[in-house]
């Protein structure tokens, strides 16, 4: 698989360029030398290590082979399998240049301690040390903080701002609500909801506009002060770890592109490129063409930010 095309559909691809149709064991050879450069990319040193980390866990289905045998209406036999979720443990590496890069992934069966560990265990042996790295930044996965320790001990933790404030709508309670009398009384206290909702999460979001780490600590203690008796739960879930959402104000990056390291933003736009061709394939078909379809991916990525380096040259 490559791109996300199957086979069949790369055979047909291949016969509207060549103008002969190739057997899929040729196919096939072309995917397969793909491995070779992957494997290289999930093992060699990295030339220069990335000094910001930013990390997600993105979820994925992929079919195993059960150990049976079925028979197609054709007669041929196949392989059983079976579609298991697993979670590609991902990472983009951020330079002062403003450049950025998807850093070699792992796929596991959770967001866990012990898995994030063994990703950073990888990265690790890749050069990612405690020593090269400032600032980790992540929605705040399970398990990844005591991962994180234990191979990147003493190094900042960003969470992501974005994550931060989407988070407070599920903590948004609606006692007392102002529900206006004319009209529809259902649609009334809907309206209601979505008000309250929509002016916690700005107010939360203007605590981050500050001009510098005290100024947001103020208007944190404002926000409080606000919604304390109206919004509890949403406060209390605000001002958890509220210090690791300005981790990234400690970092000696440069300040025209400290943007870039406040929310994990940019690995989500990379995210939605892979959810398009996953929508597309619907379940990918090993675990092989999941690697592959990533590194496809992650290297035309590169090729782009490259790209685009040049022309500001």
């Amino acid at each position: 698989m490559v791109w996300g095309t199957s086979l069949r559909d790369l055979q047909e691809t291949l016969a509207l360029s060549l103008g002969e149709v190739l057997s899929l064991a040729p196919c096939n050879r072309l995917v397969s030398r793909v491995a070779e450069p992957l494997e290289g990319c999930k093992t060699h040193a990295l030339e220069s290590p990335p000094p910001i980390l930013l990390v997600d866990g993105m979820w994925v289905k992929i079919a195993y082979p059960t150990g049976d045998c079925r028979l197609e209406a054709q007669g041929r036999r196949r392989a059983g399998k079976r579609k298991q979720k697993r979670v590609v443990l991902r990472a983009l590496g951020v330079w002062p240049a403003g450049y950025w890069a998807i850093v070699p992934w792992k796929v596991a069966e959770g967001e866990r301690a012990d898995t994030w560990k063994a990703f950073f265990g990888e990265r690790y042996r890749q050069g990612v040390t405690a020593a090269t790295t400032d600032l980790v930044v992540s929605d705040g996965a399970n398990g990844l903080e005591s991962a994180r320790d234990y191979h990147l001990y003493g190094v900042a933790h960003q969470r992501c701002i974005f994550h931060k404030i989407k988070q407070l709508a599920d903590h948004v309670v609606f006692g007392e609500l102002k529900v206006e009398s004319s009209g529809d009384a259902a649609q009334a206290t809907r309206k209601a909801k979505r008000q309250r909702k929509n002016a916690v999460l700005v107010e939360a979001s203007w605590v981050y506009d500050g001009a510098s780490a005290p100024h947001m600590r103020e208007r944190a203690e404002v926000c409080q002060q606000v919604w304390a008796e109206r919004a509890p739960d949403a406060v209390a879930n605000f001002l958890v770890d509220f210090d690791k959402t300005l981790a990234s104000l400690s970092s000696a990056f440069p300040e025209p592109f400290r943007g870039l390291i406040r929310t994990t933003n940019l690995l989500e736009r990379f995210q939605q490129e892979r959810r398009r061709k996953q929508r597309d394939i619907e379940m990918l078909q090993s675990e092989q063409g999941c690697e592959t379809l990533w590194y496809l991916l992650s290297r035309r990525e590169t090729a782009k930010q490259r790209a685009m380096l040049q022309s500001r040259l």
